[in-house]
């Protein structure tokens, strides 16, 4: 399950708000306001505007939370699950939450509902007291919660049953604050029209909106709308733009594809050093196609210093994902020993498993070797 932890707004964010310096903020907190000791500890819990000190941030949120302030029992409550200033302590989070959500902090209302939701170090899971709180912070605006609010009618925890429409009509309600993931989660119903008509140009729209922010996973499925002709004329520079923006961003699968870009010269010159560098961000992450065309190249010595044993290490953890031509590889490997000590039954043994999975090439090396 996927939770948004609520938003923590910076001291330089609120001082936009309330037109304050921190000066100002230090003579509200040192003078006894609330909202200034709350500020005062954001920002030395952030480190914006002063020295980092997150001793200090609990000295004054505690101070404001004595003055019943939720915010601050807010803050408190984030300090105490994730063991910052003191002791990291899961119950006394979901304490200071409540105290929070009931005196109608927002934030807080979400992030109690995902406490109820993960469960954590001998907190149980409660689903049906995840999305009482996700609601009540979902009709008051706020985006996290609507967009978790929708994750929980989409995997039927919590709620009387699995309703796709229901989980639309929130991550709408979410997509339209901006929210990223959001609009990711909505482009994907768009795509396959679950709980919404299928809608080609709608699902491009939203996942370029989320792209646009950052994030990875839609700029994978841009890039792939881009390629693809998918809700948007076909535009390779542009797919490969967003290709290269996702690898950047971590995601494996467009990590590998563009290591192939590089490999096969598709779109960008062939350079197998550059796609060898690729693969094996992907190959870190545990993609079998980039383990397995990584180990080809140092089969080959394409890229990379030819050597048999890097090439038999990255086929075997792809093989051992069910890949076929990995399968194949590392069988050939075991039964002429490159890399690995020669043995001619292991050899067979992952020949045959490709074979059987339709790989021509495993087919053809049992022939030869019978």
């Amino acid at each position: 399950m996927i939770w948004l932890i609520a938003a923590m707004m910076s001291c330089a964010g609120m001082q936009a708000q309330t037109n304050l310096t921190i000066s100002q903020i230090q003579e509200k907190a040192v003078n006894g306001d609330p909202e200034g000791q709350t500020l005062l500890g954001k920002c030395l819990l952030d480190g914006n505007g002063m020295k980092k000190d997150v001793i200090e941030a609990v000295r004054w949120f505690n101070k404001a939370a004595k003055q019943d302030y939720p915010e601050a029992i807010y803050y408190l409550g984030y300090c105490h699950e994730v063991g910052i200033g003191m002791p990291k302590s899961m119950h006394d989070a979901v304490d200071l939450y409540k105290k929070a959500a009931e005196a109608g902090y927002v934030p807080a209302m979400n992030r109690l509902g995902s406490c109820y939701d993960a469960g954590a170090e001998g907190f149980d899971k409660n689903y049906a007291e995840a999305v009482k709180w996700y609601r009540r912070a979902a009709e008051k605006g706020n985006s996290n919660a609507q967009f978790n609010l929708g994750l929980c009618y989409y995997f039927f925890k919590g709620v009387d049953k699995l309703d796709y429409a229901e989980a639309v009509k929130w991550w709408t309600k979410s997509a339209d604050q901006g929210n990223a993931t959001a609009q990711l989660q909505l482009a994907h119903c768009y795509k396959v029209g679950e709980g919404v008509p299928a809608n080609a140009e709608r699902a491009f729209t939203l996942f370029r909106k989320s792209a646009d922010q950052g994030n990875a996973l839609a700029q994978y499925e841009v890039s792939n709308c881009y390629r693809r002709g998918t809700g948007v004329p076909v535009d390779e520079e542009m797919s490969l733009t967003y290709l290269r923006k996702a690898a950047e961003g971590g995601h494996a699968p467009a990590q590998y594809e563009l290591g192939k870009c590089y490999d096969r010269g598709t779109l960008v010159e062939q350079d197998y050093e550059t796609a060898a560098s690729w693969y094996l961000k992907a190959a870190n992450k545990d993609n079998a196609d980039a383990q397995y065309n990584l180990g080809n190249l140092y089969f080959y010595g394409f890229g990379v210093t030819k050597d048999y044993y890097e090439a038999a290490k990255w086929m075997e953890k792809a093989a051992m994902q069910e890949h076929a031509s990995a399968m194949c590889g590392i069988g050939i490997c075991y039964y002429y020993g490159y890399g690995v000590k020669r043995d001619h039954a292991v050899g067979r043994q992952w020949l045959n498993r490709a074979a059987a999975m339709g790989d021509e090439t495993a087919q053809e090396v049992l022939k030869q070797i019978k």
